[in-house]
């Protein structure tokens, strides 16, 4: 027995190369990286640089992302992607970790694991790290009492490593007044005008991708079938055009909006002659040349007429999800492009009910006339980052703020 016991002591434990280490720690998901931290100095080092978080970030936004939206006014909800695509004839529940009850915020963006969470009382923003429960303070009060936003964005500035969030608002009392354009940049504490949107979006959220905003736009103004993308550069702040996908007979196509797929610029359009939906992508952004067509969609694929069909996701073996709206209705459902099944799929809430994502209506009045807008929810595709970690901590040092924390994370947390 001494034998054996000093036969085991003399056996090395294997050592496993850091590059090799590194590959592996980067492959985890951001609670246990958390966690790791508190391994030693080396991996808590290691885990807090930047460069480490922007390779963690790259590799989790090619993995399965999380949808969060909007359950009701109350409550923002997430749900995993993979779940929607594995079990589609299952109702798919909300992750109780990232459900947070918060009064009466909407999301306005999601970009590098953040949310741009806008408080509608106070009129105030936040940003949270839904991965590992961390918040910003807030902003200062954006809109004024009056106002209500009509076009929002939320994305980052690359050059200046910024957070950035762009409002289009407008006048409820003069309501014919030209609406007015601003932008707050996250840690200035100050937010400031811009030149005014140049046309009209066909929807109110802008879409991030490569450190810009974009939207669908009329061409030469809101009755026209000329459309562009109309583009902010969050670095400069100024606007762009970026060419759609061209067609011989333009007026007759109709878009649905834009979209990001695997990290790329997408547009899904119908064209009134054809009896399909086509999505396109832009493989390089701002190249017109790169739009390149994705797949078709047959409209008989549909139990019901559909006014709009927005692509949200597309994993490796070629399923789709998307979500189709009409006047109606909004409905998640799974589309296989190798064998053209569709899947409407069923999300819950609180207490097992039934999530839609439509609002109520409103009833606005112009001279007399009642105009009913039906409120679509927006569905924020979300990938867990560390990215987010690190600059919401600089953030909040930069300006001698204090870190909210949720309870949760106490229970990770380690002393240097």
């Amino acid at each position: 027995m001494p034998h054996l016991h000093h036969s085991l002591n003399s056996q090395r434990l294997p050592v496993l190369p850091e590059e090799l280490i590194v590959e592996i720690l980067l492959r985890l998901p951001v609670k246990s990286l958390v966690q790791y931290k508190c391994v030693c100095k080396s991996w808590k080092t290691l885990i807090s640089d930047s460069q480490f978080a922007n390779n963690h970030h790259l590799l989790t936004s090619k993995a399965y992302p999380r949808l969060f939206l909007n359950d009701g006014v109350h409550e923002i909800v997430s749900y995993p992607v993979n779940s929607l695509l594995e079990n589609p004839s299952t109702p798919v529940i909300p992750l109780v970790s990232f459900s947070f009850r918060m009064d009466l915020h909407s999301i306005l963006g999601s970009c590098n694991g953040l949310l741009c969470l806008y408080h509608i009382h106070t009129r105030q923003c936040k940003l949270l790290n839904p991965s590992i429960q961390l918040k910003s303070q807030v902003s200062p009060t954006i809109v004024l009492d009056f106002e209500i936003i009509i076009h929002h964005g939320f994305g980052y500035d690359q050059v200046n490593h910024k957070y950035k969030l762009l409002l289009v608002v407008r006048d409820v009392v003069y309501w014919d007044l030209e609406p007015m354009t601003r932008i707050y940049t996250f840690g200035e504490n100050s937010w400031k005008s811009l030149p005014n949107f140049p046309c009209l979006p066909h929807r109110g959220l802008g879409v991030y991708v490569s450190g810009t905003l974009n939207w669908i736009v009329a061409k030469d103004g809101v009755n026209s079938n000329q459309c562009v993308i109309i583009s902010i550069d969050l670095e400069k702040e100024n606007y762009g055009e970026v060419l759609l996908p061209q067609h011989d007979d333009a007026h007759n196509v109709r878009y649905s909006g834009l979209n990001v797929l695997s990290n790329c610029l997408s547009v899904c359009f119908d064209h009134s002659k054809e009896s399909h939906w086509i999505v396109w992508m832009m493989k390089e952004y701002g190249v017109a040349k790169s739009w390149t067509k994705l797949f078709i969609i047959p409209h008989d694929k549909f139990k019901f007429r559909h006014l709009f069909v927005d692509p949200l996701f597309i994993s490796g073996n070629g399923v789709v999800l998307l979500r189709i709206i009409n006047f109606l209705l909004s409905k998640l459902v799974l589309y296989n492009l190798s064998d053209g099944r569709m899947d409407y799929l069923r999300i819950l809430g609180k207490n097992d009910r039934d999530i839609h994502i439509y609002h109520a209506q409103d009833i606005h009045s112009d001279n007399g006339r009642d105009i009913h807008i039906h409120h679509v929810r927006d569905i924020y595709i979300h990938h867990e980052s560390l990215v987010s970690q690190q600059w919401l901590y600089n953030l909040c040092m930069l300006n001698d703020l204090r870190i909210a924390l949720l309870p949760s994370v106490f229970a990770h947390s380690c002393s240097t």
